[in-house]
């Protein structure tokens, strides 16, 4: 830490950064939680460990309304999120200054998050300092989607149906997403009325797919839409398939390759023939 520390004092002083968008450690609770750090602050607050779960990327666009030049620390996850915000132009790059320390894994609740077994990049793929060096990562193993495979076509709407009539309709999936940045959600829709409002299992289901669907080539798989579900609804589930789907597909993993745009917002002469529901045989 540091090291780190020591670089976010040198862009304070030298005016390359008006805020750092960080972690910051609870002296009392010990709890980890993301802060704003300005020039003077105590920086022995800064923290990055397997505590710093929260995907900064979230807070990004409403920080860059307020300062010229923000400081943001990513972890691998994180920067596939902002990767593909650049990409959609959604924020830029040259109001930003990237810090991406090599990342151990996080661990939710004392133990290893799931999401990290198939991690696609240790180290933000955009980066402009990088503290530690990563090892090249192998093919995902996608052992929660392969279970989920086992099961039949019964077991599967079982299984979701029973856990989509938990959800309460919080949003709290969509609120904590850096990609779901839509200026009226369409859920909020009234005219036309695209998802009833009500919690009922009908539009609980339309809801969560429809989310899921959206996100399908865009999901950088940091798993906060379940860890902060109230109900813990196993909805990285539906995002990790559909990323195992585009993989097999389009050989991509979201957020990975700079300036790459997602797979699903392009149309491609090249693209394969089975996402329009054939086979390509003559």
């Amino acid at each position: 830490m540091k090291e780190i520390r020591l670089k976010v004092k040198e862009l304070f002083d030298a005016n390359e950064i008006d805020v750092l968008l960080a972690w910051q450690e609870d002296p009392e609770t010990k709890h980890v939680r993301p802060a704003v750090f300005k020039k003077g602050d105590d920086l022995k607050k800064l923290v990055f460990d397997d505590r710093c779960v929260h995907n900064l990327t979230t807070y990004l666009t409403q920080l860059l309304d307020r300062y010229k030049k923000v400081g943001v620390f990513l972890k691998g996850c994180d920067g596939r999120s902002a990767n593909t915000l650049m990409v959609e132009h959604r924020i830029k790059k040259n109001r930003l200054v990237l810090l991406s320390p090599l990342c151990p894994g996080v661990k939710i609740a004392g133990k290893d998050a799931q999401k990290c077994a198939d991690c696609a990049t240790a180290i933000s793929p955009i980066a402009d300092i990088i503290f530690g060096k990563a090892e090249p990562k192998g093919e995902p193993a996608f052992k929660n989607v392969a279970a989920f495979e086992k099961m039949t076509l019964q077991q599967r709407s079982k299984f979701y149906a029973e856990n989509f009539a938990k959800c309460e309709r919080c949003y709290a999936c969509r609120q904590i997403c850096p990609l779901c940045y839509c200026e009226v959600c369409i859920v909020d829709h009234q005219e036309p009325k695209w998802i009833e409002s009500s919690v009922k299992p009908s539009a609980n289901t339309m809801w969560h797919l429809t989310r899921a669907y959206h996100l399908a080539g865009r999901c950088a798989d940091c798993g906060e839409c379940e860890r902060v579900c109230p109900q813990h609804i196993p909805l990285r589930l539906l995002n990790t398939a559909l990323e195992k789907a585009v993989l097999k597909m389009f050989k991509v993993r979201p957020g990975t390759v700079p300036e790459q745009i997602p797979p699903l917002v392009q149309l491609s002469k090249d693209d394969p023939d089975e996402i329009m529901g054939v086979s390509g045989e003559e």
